[in-house]
């Protein structure tokens, strides 16, 4: 059985809760607005400080389907920006993108505004 562009079919392909989770990650943290993927926790500061990546897969939730997915991802948005209009926009561009790569219809995209931080304080720490 050939598909037209793609040659014979091979086997099954399977996406891996992980490449969501790295999308996810991608996406919501290239929207405007949003100063970080949050951890919920003392230890996943922890984490974060000596550099494991673990912090994002508790971050973010990831729900597989058959043919969709679902996502949850906990945010650190900056003050002053309007929440409903930076989750809406991080809603958007994660499933935009995840349709796109992947293929897959996106269920839901829930947003967990975790924190706010001034992005004055962020300033200041990088200095």
């Amino acid at each position: 059985m050939k598909q037209e562009g793609y040659g014979e079919i091979r086997g099954a392909v399977r996406i891996h809760e992980n490449v969501i989770a790295t999308i996810v990650r991608k996406m919501a943290c290239s929207v405007k607005g949003v100063s970080k993927i949050s951890g919920s926790s003392f230890v996943d500061n922890i984490a974060e400080m000596v550099g494991s990546k673990k912090i994002h897969d508790r971050s973010i939730v990831v729900e597989m389907g058959e043919s969709s997915v679902s996502v949850e991802v906990s945010l650190n948005l900056f003050y002053g920006v309007s929440l409903p209009q930076v989750a809406s926009a991080v809603q958007e561009a994660i499933s935009g993108e995840i349709s796109r790569l992947t293929g897959l219809k996106v269920g839901r995209v829930n947003i967990v505004v975790r924190e706010i931080e001034d992005p004055e304080e962020e300033d200041q720490e990088e200095e």
